[in-house]
């Protein structure tokens, strides 16, 4: 802040630098103005004469008044509704910026203030605004974050796993070599594999129990002589229910495990942006520190 007081702020004398991303604030030289020309102007009936005006504060209208940096603070807020609306804000009933953009409708309540006929009432100066820009800013988002996270549901997922919408079984087999292969109606995983070896007690063949089973794809293979290969045959098909429940289970545990892992973080989360509200809301927990953004 350089403690400049500029008397005629309007978008003509704001100039963007394009190559240093800059704005900056042009014709300084007609910023003091003699009494009995400003109001000559003001009272003017020539309207292009009388627009150089429109963005003056009411006390820049009423002779003898004080005119200091909240007369900026007036002009600053009528051009930065004017770039929302587009229109320059005149007496109680103007167009706000939240009524045309609602995601920047935090602005609203900072702009009233700069625009009050009183210049007591309105910011002291810039970094006042400034302050008040972001910590409006920040609670606006917070009651965002806020509303998005008390109407989220984590859903409730159906179970489209290939396996369990379609079990496995058995439709057909091969032998050779002392090799029997057992081919599956589609082919398993190395879980669908786990549940077949950890489904509890079954009968077996003696010497060959599920584990004996390598799985490449849809076959399930297995060294077993010819005399057993019937035996093994009926054993695998009483196998397959029990071990398609077992993974079933496991998917159903995992798949609510995850979903309650996910309402979890959002309550964490929801827990977390109402304490930050809390925190930024109008009552700033240390009186005349200023928030930072975040």
């Amino acid at each position: 802040m350089k403690n400049v007081v500029h008397r005629d702020l309007k978008p003509e004398n704001i100039l963007y630098d394009h190559d240093s991303n800059t704005l900056l604030i042009a014709d300084f030289g007609i910023a003091w103005f003699a009494e009995d020309e400003l109001y000559t102007a003001v009272e003017t009936k020539d309207n292009g004469r009388l627009a150089n005006f429109q963005y003056a504060a009411p006390e820049q209208r009423d002779r003898g008044a004080q005119v200091d940096q909240r007369a900026d603070i007036y002009s600053l807020a009528c051009i930065l509704n004017e770039m929302f609306t587009p229109e320059i804000p005149y007496g109680t009933a103007y167009k706000t910026i939240g009524a045309v953009a609602p995601d920047f409708e935090y602005l609203d309540e900072v702009v009233d203030q700069m625009l009050r006929r009183d210049p007591e009432e309105r910011q002291t100066n810039i970094g006042e605004v400034k302050n008040q820009l972001i910590a409006h800013k920040n609670e606006f988002i917070t009651r965002q974050r806020i509303s998005a996270l008390t109407t989220t549901v984590v859903p409730e997922n159906e179970l489209d796993d290939p396996l369990i919408v379609n079990p496995p079984r058995l439709v057909n087999f091969d032998w050779e070599s002392e090799r029997l292969t057992l081919i599956l109606s589609s082919p398993v995983n190395e879980k669908w594999n786990q549940a077949l070896h950890n489904m509890g007690s079954f009968s077996n063949l003696g010497g060959f129990p599920p584990t004996s089973f390598s799985f490449t794809g849809s076959n399930a293979n297995i060294q077993v002589p010819a005399r057993h290969v019937q035996d093994i045959i009926d054993h695998f098909n009483k196998w397959l229910p029990r071990a398609n429940a077992v993974y079933k289970q496991r998917i159903e545990n995992e798949t609510r495990r995850a979903e309650e892992i996910e309402r979890k973080k959002l309550q964490q989360e929801l827990e977390m942006q109402q304490a930050r509200q809390r925190i930024l809301g109008p009552n700033p927990p240390i009186e005349g520190v200023s928030r930072q953004g975040g």
